[in-house]
């Protein structure tokens, strides 16, 4: 023990500059070979401890983060090492700026996230029905018709934040037909849409599939009949000269669905009484199962005050 000891004081103080001389030297070295870099990684979003009765809606869904480590550490790490939070701990309905919590693998160093702050919006959850709309791509095979389109419920449920669920204007599946000349059931998806045909975010369809039964007849038949015009006015006015071009319109479908058609109209219109001739363009209200190559037509009418009934009693 005591030749340990003896071993340990001799030259005491050569060994502790030895030692301090040879941590500097690997301080240099690491510095050269491993010197610390800037690197940035983009990272998901995690939206976290929002109460249940809310929707979070943030317009940024990845957030960047700049970081300073040893160069070997950025070929160590992917983004997949790192968590990016927005937490919504105790938060109400409204608005909230976010300061982004990361956490990431220790030898890293934060420089700064981009965006320095999120904006959070804590939307209501809500549910809504609505209707299910069904429309057709392509077209049945030759010499058949649809006789009829059926789907498995008429409604669904819109489940999502308040704001977006409100925007949501019609539901609807498309039914691709595809040249078939026979029966077929098919699953297809629910699209949410707003007034100009938009998917809504932020909103789930629910069921978001539902099944369509499509019956097709052969024996294509087609015959040509009149187009009426459906106009009105206000009280007092009246329309005259009404002009429906084209006058007549061959339509095609089944035998069991066109044989009981003798006019096709077009779809309501109210003349305002501001006009004293009106011109426009109006769709056909074409029945489910017939076909028309126009769906609209060009109509014109003149718009006259009613004759005032005159009390011819007292002369």
């Amino acid at each position: 023990m005591t030749q340990i000891l003896d071993l340990f004081r001799r030259n005491f103080l050569k060994k502790i500059i030895a030692l301090i001389v040879a941590f500097a030297m690997w301080v240099f070295v690491m510095e050269d070979q491993d010197p610390e870099i800037d690197g940035s990684y983009t990272v998901p979003l995690i939206i976290s401890n929002a109460a249940y009765e809310f929707v979070p809606v943030c317009d940024v869904s990845t957030v960047q983060i700049e970081t300073r480590a040893p160069r070997s550490y950025f070929v160590k790490y992917n983004a997949n090492a790192f968590r990016v939070y927005a937490n919504m701990d105790g938060m109400e309905e409204g608005e909230h700026k976010i300061t982004p919590q990361v956490v990431m693998p220790q030898g890293f160093e934060l420089v700064e996230t981009k965006p320095a702050t999120l904006t959070v919006t804590l939307d209501p959850l809500i549910e809504r029905q609505i209707p299910i709309e069904l429309i057709t791509s392509g077209s049945v095979g030759a010499n058949s018709a649809i006789k009829q389109i059926s789907k498995s419920m008429e409604l669904v449920t819109l489940v999502g934040a308040k704001s977006f669920v409100e925007k949501v204007v019609r539901v609807y599946g498309t039914v691709n037909l595809s040249g078939n000349t026979s029966n077929f059931e098919m699953q297809i998806p629910m699209n949410a849409v707003d007034e100009n045909g938009v998917i809504v975010p932020h909103v789930h369809v629910v069921p978001s599939v539902i099944t369509v039964s499509v019956e097709i007849e052969s024996g294509l038949k087609k015959k040509i009949v009149p187009v009426v015009a459906e106009l009105s006015t206000m009280d007092g006015w009246e329309l005259t000269k009404i002009k429906v071009e084209p006058a007549q319109i061959e339509i095609s479908g089944a035998e069991s669905v066109i044989n009981s058609i003798v006019t096709i109209k077009t779809v309501p219109f109210t003349v305002q009484t501001g006009q004293r001739i009106f011109n426009g363009t109006l769709k056909l209200d074409v029945p489910e199962g017939v076909t028309v190559k126009s769906n609209e037509v060009e109509v014109s009418a003149s718009v006259i005050r009613k004759p005032v009934a005159r009390d011819s009693s007292n002369n």
